[in-house]
């Protein structure tokens, strides 16, 4: 091996197992913080329990939409209301959610026909439902979140409590085969680099986050940042309304929601690349260059330290190897999010690969196609890209009016 790819493979394990040190170091300082959402007190905060409306939309999800539903109604939660929109679904949606209606008076089902121009279905589905209700606090979730029956009265009693205005919920990810924990070990690393939980709360940081399975929004701050209208047209909808909302000078936090709040995301490793579609090159904000980025990122972290166990000088060699150990501990005390576990760290360049092939896919399908297709519906990439243009320049206006 020459020298200078042998020094090129020791700076990036160097650096590698620094991030590692580092992601390790803050695991361990916040593993005895209050941050798991089935752990936090869910008596009455001072004042009452506000109203609360859960909200969401399906479109053709007749397979899970009772499930989640019927979970969604066995909150212990006074004065609860839940705002379903049937988003023009066409397998047996709409008239599941009204059988529910007509047995529990709680559930309002809007049916929506046509979808306007310059919108998203799942974003003008949001929109729409939030009009109808006068709800002190607003929840946007999904037609597939399950919920522990107390899981809304320790997140209204920790948001009221703590003043905060929005609260993120991370949901724990149902997954039954080790390829889809092996995926999820890398995806998740990949995305607590990108986007580090513990700067969410900090005022002073631009890193914000947002979950389509849990986003509870104070109403009066959802209406100041006019709900979802300059976000019409955003496929990463989730993420950019809690960084509209951070933007804005509103509080948010994030809690974990392993035992308390749970999806099947996709079934298998497939159903999770194909799941990926839409949204991987999106997050990117349709960039080429983040695509680089982001390819440098991964194959840094996830492959190279590999790499280097077994070539690249002894001493290098040895730091790749202690730093995959240290990764192990460090998923070991994030208590089993998702069912990644300490070992999933020894086989993350295969997690690495096949997030790669999830974010090329996303840029090749998107690409080809010449924009997104979702829910039955084609977005021109062109209209896409301008939208994103425009927010991005909206959010930019916004953090400088309260920085």
């Amino acid at each position: 091996m020459s020298p200078l790819l042998s020094a090129a493979i020791a700076g990036c394990v160097v650096i590698a197992v620094g991030v590692f040190v580092w992601s390790v170091g803050v695991v361990l300082r916040r593993r005895n913080r209050s941050d798991q959402l089935a752990e936090l007190p869910n008596a009455m905060p001072e004042g009452g329990w506000p109203n609360l409306a859960i909200l969401f939309a399906a479109r053709n999800e007749a397979g899970s939409v009772a499930e989640a539903t019927r979970s969604m109604l066995a909150q212990d939660y006074p004065g609860l209301e839940v705002i379903a929109v049937d988003d023009r679904s066409n397998d047996g949606t709409g008239a599941i959610l009204d059988a529910i209606a007509a047995e529990d008076p709680r559930l309002r089902v809007v049916h929506i026909e046509a979808l306007p121009p310059g919108w998203l279905g799942k974003n003008h589905a949001l929109q729409v439902a939030s009009g109808t209700t006068s709800a002190e606090w607003l929840l946007f979730t999904d037609a597939d979140v399950v919920f522990e029956p107390l899981a809304l009265r320790r997140a209204v009693a920790f948001a009221v409590t703590e003043r905060i205005d929005h609260l993120v919920v991370a949901p724990e990810t149902v997954t039954v085969n080790q390829a889809e924990r092996i995926f999820l070990t890398m995806f998740c690393l990949f995305f607590a680099l990108r986007m580090p939980p513990w700067k969410v709360a900090d005022p002073r940081s631009k890193v914000a986050f947002g979950v389509g399975a849990f986003n509870l929004v104070r109403a009066e701050a959802f209406r100041a940042i006019g709900g979802f209208q300059r976000l019409a047209l955003t496929v990463d909808d989730d993420i950019r309304l809690g960084q509209a909302l951070k933007f804005a000078g509103f509080r948010p936090a994030l809690v974990m929601g392993l035992n308390a709040v749970s999806v099947r995301w996709q079934v298998g490793l497939r159903g999770m690349i194909r799941g990926l579609e839409k949204n991987f090159f999106a997050v990117l904000d349709f960039r080429l260059v983040e695509v680089l980025v982001a390819t440098v990122v991964m194959i840094g972290l996830g492959i190279l330290p590999f790499v280097a166990v077994f070539v690249g000088p002894l001493w290098s060699r040895a730091l790749a190897f202690c730093g995959i150990v240290l990764l192990s501990f460090g998923l070991r005390a994030a208590q089993g999010q998702n069912g990644i576990a300490w070992y999933h760290a020894f086989v993350l360049p295969i997690g690495a690969l096949t997030c790669l092939v999830a974010m090329f896919r996303s840029v090749y399908v998107t690409l080809s196609r010449g924009g997104v297709r979702w829910r039955d519906h084609f977005y021109p990439l062109r209209e896409l890209r301008q939208h994103v243009g425009q927010r991005n320049a909206w959010l930019r206006e916004v953090w400088l009016s309260t920085h």
